[in-house]
């Protein structure tokens, strides 16, 4: 199952993308796009190809609120112009959350973004072990409880930075990208 993939430049129907006024007005468009653009398990990508400018007020306004409107929507971001990387972290460190970025020709994602260190080690192990649950976690470490690991689990899957599924009475949590 690949990942579902909505061309940005397709749904706003310009290159520079500047101002909130503007990401506001285009939120709607972006939102339906991505909710149709989603494949079953709610991955989507954000393509930038062909965006020339992409400013913090405009992603704040037209992408950022993705992240939250969209229960089980999982949006990465692919084809970031250079120079729009800085403007995104801003959003995200006043947000205190991340977003995973494809950069050219990378098979996985980077992490952007100021996540919180213990979340971001919690993030680190998701990704290395490809899917596992709290209880996994506390068999690889048992300085905090199961009940702790579980609650940062629950927290990168608010960011949407992980994705989860019910198995039984486990819940399993995988990469947000990851197949």
């Amino acid at each position: 199952m690949t990942i579902g993939r909505v061309l940005v430049t397709q749904v706003v129907r310009r290159d520079v993308l500047a101002g909130r006024l503007a990401g506001q007005a285009d939120h709607p468009k972006v939102q339906r796009a991505v909710a149709t653009g989603a494949n079953e398990d709610g991955r989507v990508t954000l393509d930038f190809t062909g965006v020339g400018v992409l400013s913090s007020s405009y992603f704040d306004a037209a992408f950022w609120p993705l992240w939250s409107a969209l229960p089980e929507v999982y949006p990465t971001l692919a084809r970031v112009p250079q120079a729009a990387l800085d403007d995104i972290e801003i959003v995200l460190r006043a947000n205190s959350s991340g977003v995973w970025c494809f950069k050219k020709n990378a098979d996985r994602p980077d992490l952007l973004g100021a996540v919180d260190p213990a979340l971001k080690g919690t993030l680190g192990r998701v990704v290395e072990l490809g899917e596992l649950t709290a209880a996994d976690l506390i068999d690889t470490d048992r300085s905090i409880g199961v009940t702790a690991w579980s609650n940062r689990l629950a927290a990168l899957h608010q960011m949407r930075l992980v994705r989860r599924r019910k198995d039984g009475r486990r819940v399993v949590y995988m990469p947000a990208w990851k197949e």
